[in-house]
């Protein structure tokens, strides 16, 4: 915008005659005052659509962050689910052995060994047996004893 030769803003020498030291950020403060308020406004509403756009590109990012978080945790919370499902079903088969044990007790007439019933075979170490005392004199439980005695000899001298 080109100035107007005679303004009649510019200040005038008692004389008539326009001052030569007139400022020009006061001639452009004068001319343009209601202009630099619209300026001053484009600008605040121009950075604040670029701030919008800044703040909406972060909200997007953090939202696709967010969904995969959520995926793998659902993933991870499937895998639980299934792993909780087995121990269940693991449980169950181990609380079913106190039953197995209590019927062959009751139905069978089991019993679990005493300390003088048990014998530790150890690789090497030589084994001394007692001889089984039947409660019944029969030919069959000597003859079953003695070859169970020899059997045990030949394998710890094939040892």
């Amino acid at each position: 915008m080109a100035l107007p030769k005679h303004s009649a803003n510019r200040r005038r020498k008692p004389n008539g005659k326009p001052s030569d030291s007139t400022d020009i950020g006061e001639l452009f403060a004068q001319r343009f005052n209601v202009v630099s308020i619209y300026v001053v406004v484009l600008l605040l509403l121009a950075a604040a659509i670029v701030w919008s756009g800044i703040k909406t590109a972060k909200n997007v990012q953090q939202y696709h962050q967010d969904y995969k978080t959520l995926q793998d945790m659902k993933k991870q919370q499937r895998k639980l689910q299934v792993e909780h499902q087995r121990l269940l079903i693991e449980q169950q088969t181990f609380s079913a052995t106190p039953q197995i044990a209590s019927r062959a007790v009751a139905e069978l007439g089991m019993y679990s060994p005493t300390l003088e019933d048990k014998l530790i075979i150890q690789p090497g170490v030589p084994v001394a047996f007692e001889p089984v005392v039947p409660t019944e004199s029969t030919d069959n439980a000597d003859s079953t004893n003695d070859g169970l005695v020899t059997d045990i000899q030949a394998a710890e001298a094939g040892l």
